[in-house]
């Protein structure tokens, strides 16, 4: 292995060992910046849960037939069933992705999706929230939580923003490590930023390009 470049064997070490992939999280390819590394998680709702929450629609149908709700009401709320079936599926998993100088946060129909420049975030810390925040979108003392289950999430403070925006995940250490260690900026800008002070010129000299006559006439 070349002495100063990173591998894919290199950084897998390096993921492991920060909890990453012991939290289930995906190695999805080398960085340019030795010690970084490209994150992916998605956190679900557990198997035995997910097939509960279908079943609390059935709270919503059964009243209107037990209370004699007309057939108008009754075929109306049936009709609004796939709607919120949708809704609840949207909010059942949530994508976290560290690459390429940026955290993503999605949700299963990808939106909403949240995009945060990793330049942006001046600090990072695991935290918990309880269950009374609820799950989904939710506003939390100082700022905002996305999450689908569990009360592991990670709390980035922003340098523009007064409100933090927390992420919730089932392996806050390995999404921490990820976000510590990634670099700031995209390759992407890196390279089209360069600044082209100090190459040097590989213009021939105007001598050069004179004729053989004109040369031996200036000597």
């Amino acid at each position: 292995m070349t002495r100063g470049r990173t591998t894919q064997r290199d950084v897998l070490a390096d993921t492991r060992r920060l909890g990453a992939v012991a939290s289930g999280a995906v190695y999805t390819g080398p960085s340019s910046v030795r010690g970084a590394m490209s994150y992916r998680y998605v956190n679900r709702v557990p198997r035995q849960w997910a097939v509960l929450y279908p079943a609390v629609l059935l709270f919503w149908i059964v009243p209107l037939v037990a209370f004699d709700a007309t057939a108008e009401v009754v075929l109306w709320n049936i009709s609004a069933l796939p709607v919120a079936l949708v809704v609840i599926r949207a909010f059942m998993t949530l994508t976290i992705s560290v690459a390429d100088g940026e955290i993503v946060t999605v949700f299963h129909w990808g939106w909403p999706r949240r995009g945060i420049a990793l330049a942006e975030v001046t600090s990072q810390r695991v935290t918990t929230h309880g269950a009374r925040y609820g799950w989904g979108i939710r506003f939390v003392p100082g700022g905002t939580l996305w999450r689908v289950w569990g009360r592991g999430s990670v709390e980035l403070t922003l340098a523009d923003k007064e409100r933090t925006f927390s992420i919730g995940t089932a392996g806050p250490e390995g999404l921490l490590a990820a976000i510590a260690t990634a670099p700031r900026s995209s390759t992407s800008t890196n390279r089209s930023t360069r600044s082209p002070i100090g190459r040097k010129s590989r213009r021939p000299s105007t001598s050069a390009l004179r004729p053989e006559g004109a040369r031996r006439n200036d000597q």
